[in-house]
C-alpha cells in the first residue's frame, strides 16, 4: 500500500513542479490597485500617463512597467491541481531600471519589494461576463496585495490614439521618429534625467525630430496634443 502512495505523491510533485501556466494567466495585466500604507490605492487616482503592467508569457519569463521603470525576469506557477488550493506565482530574477520616480518613489519601492525579494502570492482568478479578467496577486508577506486587470485602468489616457505612440528608434544616434494617428502634436518637449528641458517645440507637425546635438544618455520626450500627453524614455547614443 506504501508504494502507490509514494508513486502518487511523486507524480503530484512533479506535476506541480513543471505545470505550464493556464491559458488565463498568459496576458497582458493592467495594475489597477494595490495595498499601500494599509490602504488600497487605485491607479486611476493617480496622475498617471500611464500605469504599472505585469505581461506573463506561456516561457515563464515577465516583463512590464512599473511606475517609471522597466522590468524583466521570469516566474514560477504552481499549479495544485487535485488539492484544490490556490495556485502560486512567484517571481524570479528580476531585473529592474534604477530610475528615481520622484513623487512616485516610495510606491515604486513598494511596488517592486515582492518581485525582487521573490514573494510568493496566491494568485486570485475573476472571470467576469465577456472578454474581461482579473487576477489578484496576494502577498502574505510584505506588502499585501496587487490586482490586475487585462485592460488598462480607467481615465488613463483612455484615448486609442495617443496611447499607441510609439517613439523609435530606441536606442537612437540622430533622430527619433514618432508613429501616431495624431496628426498635430501642440508640443513636444525633451528633458534630461534632471528634468532640464533641452528641446522644446510648439505646434509641432513633423513626425520626424532630430537629436544629433543631445549629449549621449537618457532623455524624455513629452508629446502633447488635444487628445492628451505621453511621455516616452530614449537613450541617446
Amino acid at each position: 500500500m506504501k508504494k502507490p502512495l509514494l508513486l502518487f505523491a511523486f507524480l503530484l510533485t512533479i506535476q506541480i513542479t513543471v505545470a505550464q501556466p493556464p491559458e488565463y494567466f498568459v496576458d497582458n495585466w493592467y495594475l489597477h490597485s494595490l495595498s499601500f500604507i494599509n490602504q488600497e490605492v487605485f491607479i486611476e487616482t493617480l496622475n498617471l500617463s500611464e500605469g504599472p503592467t505585469l505581461v506573463t508569457e506561456s516561457d515563464f519569463t515577465v516583463h512590464g512597467t512599473s511606475f517609471c521603470n522597466d522590468y524583466s525576469g521570469s516566474y514560477e506557477y504552481i499549479n495544485h491541481g487535485p488539492l484544490a488550493v490556490d495556485d502560486n506565482f512567484i517571481p524570479r530574477n528580476i531585473v529592474r531600471e534604477t530610475e528615481n520616480c520622484g513623487d512616485f518613489e516610495a510606491m515604486e519601492t513598494h511596488f517592486f519589494t515582492p518581485f525582487l525579494n521573490e514573494n510568493e502570492a496566491d494568485i486570485y482568478f475573476i472571470d467576469p461576463p465577456g472578454t474581461e479578467k482579473m487576477i489578484v496577486l496576494q502577498y502574505f508577506s510584505f506588502p499585501g496585495f496587487q490586482v490586475y486587470k487585462n485592460f488598462p485602468a480607467l481615465n488613463i489616457l483612455d484615448n486609442k490614439s495617443i496611447k499607441n505612440l510609439i517613439v523609435f528608434p530606441n536606442p537612437t544616434q540622430s533622430k527619433l521618429i514618432v508613429h501616431s494617428a495624431i496628426k498635430d502634436f501642440e508640443s513636444v518637449s525633451i528633458t534630461d534625467i534632471n528634468g532640464r528641458i533641452v528641446m522644446n517645440s510648439v505646434n509641432n507637425n513633423s513626425k520626424e525630430i532630430d537629436v544629433s546635438t543631445l549629449k549621449p544618455g537618457m532623455y524624455f520626450i513629452t508629446i502633447t496634443s488635444s487628445e492628451g500627453n505621453i511621455t516616452k524614455k530614449f537613450i541617446k547614443n
